[in-house]
């Protein structure tokens, strides 16, 4: 290994720059652009980039010199479209007299006598298209970079960028920054040089990966994987072919692929991007991720630990693994928005709607589990599913913790007939008892999955599905003293009347009944909120009342219907009524009973 502080130039003496076939795409963002810029333009001394480590390849005699990148791709990537829109900045004559510099820097000539020039850094197949657009953009008749937007691939966004900002500057200014740039003095990079099969590339590339954009950890994890492959494969070539069957054709066949997977998701409190928790299951499925004993922090290094004890035989099997749960990611774990229908009928969406508003994503290693170890028994996976959602729910509507969760989806992995017995220690008190203290949140949760139940059951209904996008309404409002003053008497259990401060205190709990809460098609007025029942219902004046935002069965039929009926009354009488009606509908939806005997979850896990 060979370290040594160089400028820019240096890239004009070598030939073709190789950007490995399973190195990420280019992630730098108008962050990283303007920092470098400024730094440019503000010092008129060295600007130190970082490092880049180049290996040499080995060549054919008269094969001009192949380098590969093992670090530093982001920074070299930019530097070259800097130097590009600094040239497309330049006036004719001006382009003339520095065309020979650039050319040498930008391309290359694959043999000495050859007069055609090839771009000099070679990318992968995500990047390559928008990198050639723009070294090519201008010369020899090639069109200029046109409709660049936020859409764009970040290359052509960078490029637009640099644009921009020099076109803002003088002529002078931008004479200065090229003469910067390509100063030979001016050692802005270390390149440190690797011997073929001398130097343990992995581990440099893990310990100089701290400027730019830090690797992700599915980059990490990538990287070990196929230096592993490389390694037991005999042929380079077949790494290569392995690699575009798998790894690129899962998760960078294009720019939708790429973004999907760096899409990031709530877990928990943390964001994560798709193959950042995909990843994170599989440890869990594959059992060298323990939730106990280890942290987020430790799963690059468990990888790394998995893939190194791995053969050659063992190591492909886990990469088809590896893609097998990437596709059954991508096609079952969904993400929602205001526009997702849902329907009752659709129990797999009904599950993960239920996770995702609950933001529990700790399951989702078993859910991946089961979708790929049933994966052709689907009335087994809907039943193991459903038990599974009955078990969340009723966790949730008795208020019990989730911080077990990590380690149950380990156990339910290991032994998938536990979750039948978890489910059963929630009983029907504990779900009466939550359903008398409910959050906002999970009331909401609870009610619409109610409505769409009502609406698959009754025929009177023609519309099944519905979006998540409803406003839940106290009836009797949290704020409800200054326009429901009235208390009507009340008795304690021996029939003794109850003190009028304990009356107050049993209406400030029943107003957090499920019984006293609804769903409304959109928000009421906050100072209708607070009115009296039938003003409430009515509306005044241009203020509309619940009537107005009744479009669901649960508040039509349960509140509206009876009002225009005469029963002008909403107190702690129709709280406690309608609260064991929802309640009667919520146990029959995720009651903890299985028949044992005809379950075909039953039956297949006590064979």
């Amino acid at each position: 290994m060979k370290a040594e502080a160089k400028g820019v130039k240096f890239l004009s003496l070598e030939g073709k720059v190789k950007i490995p076939f399973f190195q990420r795409s280019y992630v730098w963002n108008k962050d990283n652009w303007e920092d470098l810029l400024s730094e440019l333009f503000n010092r008129a001394n060295s600007h130190f980039l970082g490092s880049i480590i180049l290996k040499q390849l080995p060549t054919t005699s008269g094969e001009p010199k192949q380098l590969e990148v093992v670090d530093g791709q982001q920074r070299l990537t930019t530097l070259s479209i800097l130097l590009k829109a600094l040239y497309d900045t330049f006036p004719p004559e001006l382009k003339e007299n520095c065309k020979g510099d650039v050319l040498g820097l930008l391309f290359y000539r694959k043999d000495f006598v050859s007069a055609n020039y090839e771009i000099k850094i070679e990318h992968s197949q995500v990047d390559a298209n928008a990198y050639q657009s723009v070294i090519q953009a201008n010369i020899d008749k090639n069109p200029p970079i046109k409709d660049v937007n936020e859409n764009s691939h970040k290359i052509l966004q960078c490029y637009q960028y640099f644009l921009n900002q020099l076109q803002n500057k003088s002529e002078d200014e931008r004479k200065t920054l090229f003469n910067r740039i390509l100063d030979p003095e001016n050692k802005m990079l270390v390149v440190i040089d690797l011997v073929e099969g001398s130097d343990n590339e992995q581990a440099i590339f893990d310990t100089l990966n701290t400027a730019g954009v830090r690797l992700s950890l599915a980059e990490i994890i990538k990287n070990a994987l196929f230096q592993k492959v490389i390694k037991v494969f005999k042929t380079k070539e077949s790494a290569i072919d392995l690699y575009k069957r798998t790894w690129e054709k899962t998760f960078l066949t294009d720019e939708d692929t790429v973004k999907y997977w760096e899409t990031e998701r709530l877990t928990g409190r943390l964001m994560r991007d798709n193959i950042e928790i995909l990843l994170h299951c599989i440890a869990i499925i594959k059992g060298f991720y323990d939730p106990d004993k280890h942290t987020l922090s430790d799963l690059s290094k468990l990888y790394k630990e998995e893939i190194a004890r791995k053969p050659k035989d063992e190591l492909e099997t886990f990469l088809k693994e590896i893609i097998e749960y990437a596709d059954i990611y991508k096609d079952k774990i969904l993400t929602f928005d205001n526009s997702t229908l849902f329907s009752f009928d659709d129990a797999i969406k009904r599950l993960l709607h239920i996770l995702e508003v609950l933001q529990i994503s700790t399951f989702h290693p078993f859910l991946l589990f089961v979708f790929k170890e049933y994966q052709n028994d689907e009335s087994h996976i809907k039943n193991m599913l459903s038990i599974l959602e009955k078990f969340v729910v009723r966790r949730m509507i008795s208020n019990q913790e989730t911080k077990s969760y990590n380690k149950l989806c380990k156990d339910f992995i290991n032994n998938p007939n536990l979750i039948i017995n978890k489910l059963r220690e929630t009983t029907d008190d504990q779900i009466l008892n939550g359903l008398k203290s409910i959050s906002n949140k999970n009331a909401a949760l609870l009610l619409f999955w109610v409505e769409l139940n009502r609406r698959n059951k009754d025929r009177r209904y023609d519309i099944k599905e519905l979006k998540y996008n409803y406003s839940l309404e106290h009836i009797m409002p949290q704020k409800w003293e200054e326009h429901w003053k009235d208390i009507s008497k009340k008795y304690n259990a021996d029939g003794s009347e109850m003190p009028d401060e304990e009356a107050k205190k049993d209406r400030y709990n029943k107003v957090y009944w499920i019984g006293n809460m609804t769903l409304l098609t959109s928000s009421l007025n906050s100072t209708l909120r607070n009115y009296i029942f039938e003003k409430k219902m009515n509306g005044e004046g241009r203020k509309k009342g619940i009537k107005a935002y009744a479009d669901l069965s649960i508040t039509k039929d349960d509140i509206v219907t009876p009002f225009e009926n005469g029963d002008t009354v909403w107190d702690e009488h129709k709280i406690i009524e309608r609260t064991a009606n929802i309640e009667k509908e919520i146990k029959e939806i995720w009651e903890n009973k299985i028949n044992e005997t005809n379950s075909p979850l039953f039956s297949k896990f006590s064979a």
